[in-house]
Order: structure tokens, then C-alpha cells, then sequence
């Protein structure tokens, strides 16, 4: 198994371990209100979408003939990319952020460094991919 396999395999179980670990405050926010807290919810569903993609992008990176450094890079950066996103989901949790755009909170910040790596990341993996299917 190579490094990228790897990294997406061990970010994604923990990713998805972090979005069942975000459902425990989410069902004892539910006993208490009609509704869990926004920032809540979008951290746990993001989590668990997010740790599914990682773990599915194996196939994509598998198929991909890209040198093994440049996988490994753009594996580290979906990883990093989707952790700052969640990380600051949770923050704007923590922080009882009503509106994290209107209020360029912290948790909106970290959350924005996420996207362009992961962006990044997927741009570079689509190339590897349509490389090896056009060749």
C-alpha cells in the first residue's frame, strides 16, 4: 500500500470517527431543544460525508498514475484541507457563532484556509486520473 493509500485511509477513519464522536453533543443538545445548534450539525454531517470521500478517493488515487510524491502531496492536502474545514465547523460550535460569514469568525477563517488545498488536491488527483484513462 502506497503513502497516499495510506494518509487518506488513516485521515478518513479519523475524520469519520470524529463525525460519530460530534453525534454524542448533538443527541444531548436534541433532549434539550427542537434543534441541535447549526454549527453543530454542519460539523457532524461534514465529518462524516467528509471522512467517507477520503476513504473513497483510495479508488481514485489507486487509479491515478501520477508519481507517488505528487499523490502523497495532494492526499496530505485533502486530509489537512478537510480537518481545518471541520476544525473550524466546530469552532463556530464551540463559540456559539450564529452566522460565521457575517461575523468572519475564527472558525469561518480556518475553515476558508481549508478550501483551497483541498481544492488543490482535487485538481491535481483529476488530472492524475484522466491522464491514466486518456493514455
Amino acid at each position: 500500500m502506497d503513502n497516499a493509500t495510506q494518509i487518506l485511509i488513516i485521515g478518513g477513519m479519523f475524520v469519520l470517527t470524529y463525525g460519530f464522536l460530534l453525534g454524542i453533543p448533538m443527541a444531548k443538545a436534541r433532549e434539550k431543544a427542537s434543534r441541535a445548534p447549526r454549527y453543530l450539525l454542519a460539523a457532524h454531517l461534514a465529518s462524516l460525508i467528509q471522512g467517507g470521500m477520503l476513504l473513497a478517493l483510495t479508488i481514485a488515487f489507486d487509479f491515478s498514475t501520477l508519481i507517488s510524491w505528487v499523490e502523497t502531496t495532494a492526499a496530505l492536502l485533502f486530509v489537512g484541507g478537510v480537518i481545518l474545514f471541520d476544525l473550524g465547523l466546530t469552532l463556530n460550535w464551540l463559540q456559539k457563532i450564529e452566522d460565521a460569514f457575517g461575523e468572519k469568525s475564527l472558525g469561518y477563517k480556518i475553515s476558508s484556509a481549508g478550501t483551497p488545498l483541498v481544492l488543490i488536491s482535487a485538481g491535481i488527483i483529476m488530472y492524475g486520473v484522466l491522464a491514466s484513462a486518456f493514455m
